[in-house]
């Protein structure tokens, strides 16, 4: 575990992640591969402190104003659009996160929107995410330290879970067959969607007929299975185009569609450019 300055091209090199990563930021340049669509294993929660940050992730604007919490979970796209910040960020290994706290947030997964927070909880949030940088930027690993360290990451991550819960209990209610079978879709979707493609094979793998399933994922979310198949396979096409450099044909083959010209006129259907304009447009802002 250990804390850095600010380098958000860290999140595209899985192989270098610690099991815990915090950074302090205020500005991302230009440059920088966080403005890249890309994604990783990990849990990030966000706090702002104060300003203004903007990201897409899974094809949706997120805005976070002023003071505010954002979490994102591990496999979804995002990249940085626009931000002036005070911005403090906590990446968790995944198998480091409370079995409850991850179910809870898993819950959570088509929120799609940052959550405002008062100032008492933001200087909370302040103490806490400084307390663990100064603890991360310790050398010395004792046991204690370790404890420490784990406990901290529980608090932040326990306390942006719970204003979740919070606020989407007082705005959606508690519909707990729903929220559970809607997160054992997520995690089917996010690990098979390469290779099961149509929304059958998902309501075979969680025993359900599938006008049900299409009933719970749409009164959930508003949108059908259909949809968020298409819109992972989409969103992993955006990434392999920015990337690799592999020929289209073989991301198109990787997708699960032997026909690149198919491919090519449903990327372009649905993302407005052709595979190759997207490409040109990812490597024209480097």
């Amino acid at each position: 575990m250990k804390v850095r300055s600010f380098n958000p091209g860290h999140v595209l090199d899985d192989m270098l992640m610690p099991e815990i990563d915090i950074s302090h930021f205020t500005n991302v340049e230009a440059a920088d591969p966080v403005n890249l669509p890309h994604r990783d294993a990990d849990y990030v929660f966000i706090f702002q402190k104060m300003g203004y940050l903007s990201l897409m992730v899974d094809g949706n604007l997120i805005e976070m104003k002023d003071r505010s919490i954002f979490f994102i979970l591990p496999g979804q796209l995002r990249y940085h659009v626009e931000s002036k910040t005070d911005t403090w960020v906590l990446v968790v290994n995944a198998s480091l996160l409370q079995e409850a706290l991850r179910l809870k947030l898993n819950e959570h997964y088509y929120v799609n929107q940052a959550v405002s927070i008062s100032k008492k909880k933001a200087d909370r949030f302040t103490q806490c995410m400084s307390f663990l940088a100064a603890e991360l930027s310790d050398p010395i690993y004792k046991l204690c330290k370790t404890a420490v360290r784990k406990g901290l990451t529980d608090v932040i991550s326990g306390m942006i879970t719970e204003e979740y819960a919070i606020t989407t209990s007082v705005e959606q209610g508690e519909h707990s067959r729903f929220s559970e079978i809607t997160r054992e879709f997520r995690e089917l979707l996010l690990n098979n969607f390469k290779k099961m493609r149509k929304p059958g094979e998902y309501a075979d793998a969680l025993s359900l007929s599938v006008p049900y399933l299409n009933q719970v994922i749409k009164s959930s979310t508003g949108f059908t299975v259909s949809y968020w198949i298409q819109k992972m396979i989409m969103n992993e096409a955006r990434v392999l185009l920015s990337s690799t450099l592999n020929p289209v044909k073989d991301i198109a083959y990787e997708l699960g569609y032997p026909d690149q010209a198919y491919f090519s006129r449903f990327f372009s259907k649905t993302q407005g450019l052709s595979p190759q304009q997207y490409r040109l447009s990812k490597q024209q802002q480097l």
